[in-house]
């Protein structure tokens, strides 16, 4: 590692992301949390240290000492717990940050909700539940269906769909286990308190957009597809098939909701649906979309949305875009058809042989726990297709996935 490179504070980042810095001419010191800690990263940083991500005045006063030797040229994270954290060192050394505050704001599903009130577009009905006991009073304001959801979770963490007065019961039951924390990443995704809100019908979107002083500029709209019982999602689609209209009414409302939330540079991943009413924007991340979503664009695009974050944070010229791969690509996720220890995993190399696939990762295998769906980390796999058509990619990724057999074993 040159001594005259620009240095980058990433916070959490993974080995993807450190070596896509340092294509850029980057030097990392990196930053990440004891749950996550993986020394084989050490070796590409000029620094790697361990630390409470969720601290933010602590990880402020930690970049500040780190700063006087460095000098850094910017900071940055895609992490979403890491965010709040990356922002405020930003502002504290006088740095590019995303805003003011925006990634805090966001984090807090429940604060978010409130920022939007009174505008005709984007408010919506809403209520905050801290304990099992409010959820009837928050069915009183919101109606029937609802959502009831961790007010700063991700991951598709403990999402709870309430159709009626006799789902009450059971909602109230599942948000008290839910308090109790007991989840894989309780350490980075804590869950305090609830957000409760309409359940909106009709199909799911990502947008994944890049803001420079303010200016939005929409890189891609995802199709979401997404489990009816647990809302994880299972698929993605790229890019989304919306007739012009209705593309430009919501890019349109995810720029007025960038506008709204103080969002002023770097990029966000918003998730929308296109219901009756028009498109609602449930809710937004400043990062890059999670699910490979950033390797989806690029496989369309050419161009790689983590890498042009690294380089606008760190002041640094983006890469070039690259001839893009296919037109299309789509994305499915490996579930099993129980619960138990995995037995045995096959149909890998055949799926991995299958004319327009781009990729095969499996997340388990034998002697790890399978199901239930709860969270995004319950899945077990994954497949990338690529074609002309989302429809054909579709069919390509979902005959690969139907090659694997995930054998659990018996009871």
């Amino acid at each position: 590692m040159s001594g005259d490179r620009p240095i980058l504070l990433l916070l959490s980042a993974s080995r993807r992301v450190i070596v896509k810095a340092r294509a850029l001419g980057l030097d990392v010191v990196h930053v990440e949390a004891p749950t996550m800690s993986d020394p084989g990263l050490r070796e590409l940083c000029r620094e790697s240290l361990v630390a409470d991500l969720l601290d933010v005045p602590g990880i402020v006063e930690l970049a500040r000492s780190l700063h006087r030797r460095y000098g850094f040229a910017g900071v940055t994270s895609n992490h979403e717990p890491a965010c709040p954290a990356a922002e405020a060192v930003a502002r504290d050394l006088g740095l590019l940050a995303a805003g003011t505050g925006v990634t805090t704001l966001l984090r807090d599903k429940i604060a978010t909700r409130a920022r939007l009130a009174g505008d005709p577009d984007l408010d919506s009905p809403w209520a905050e539940i801290r304990d099992a006991g409010d959820v009837p009073a928050a069915a009183r304001v919101v109606g029937y269906p609802m959502i009831i959801k961790p007010g700063s979770g991700s991951a598709s963490l403990g999402i709870i769909r309430v159709d009626g007065p006799d789902d009450l019961d059971e909602a109230a039951r599942q948000v008290r286990r839910m308090a109790r924390n007991e989840h894989r990443y309780h350490e980075l995704l804590p869950v305090t308190r609830f957000l409760a809100e309409p359940l909106v019908a009709g199909d799911e979107y990502s947008v994944e957009t890049f803001s420079r002083a303010g200016r939005h500029e929409i890189q891609a709209v995802v199709r979401k597809i997404t489990s009816s019982v647990s809302f994880v999602e299972l698929g993605h689609l790229t890019p989304a098939e919306l007739d012009p209209a209705l593309r430009t009414a919501v890019g349109d409302r995810v720029r007025a909701f960038l506008d709204r939330v103080g969002l002023r540079e770097g990029p966000a991943h918003t998730e929308v649906i296109t219901g009756d009413a028009g498109p609602h924007v449930i809710e937004s991340h400043a990062r890059t979309g999670g699910d490979g979503i950033p390797e989806l664009v690029q496989l369309v695009s050419g161009r790689d949305p983590e890498a042009e974050m690294l380089a606008h944070f760190a002041g640094v010229r983006p890469p070039a875009p690259v001839p893009a791969v296919a037109r299309a690509t789509a994305k499915v996720y490996l579930t099993a058809a129980g619960t138990g220890r995995i037995r045995a995993v096959d149909g890998e190399a055949e799926a991995r042989a299958v004319p327009g696939v781009h990729a095969v990762e499996l997340y388990a295998g034998p002697g790890d726990q399978a199901g239930p769906l709860t969270a995004s980390w319950d899945r077990l796999g994954a497949l990338v297709a690529t074609a002309e058509t989302v429809a054909q990619a579709w069919g390509i990724a979902q005959h690969a996935a139907s090659l694997i057999k995930i054998h659990l074993e018996e009871a």
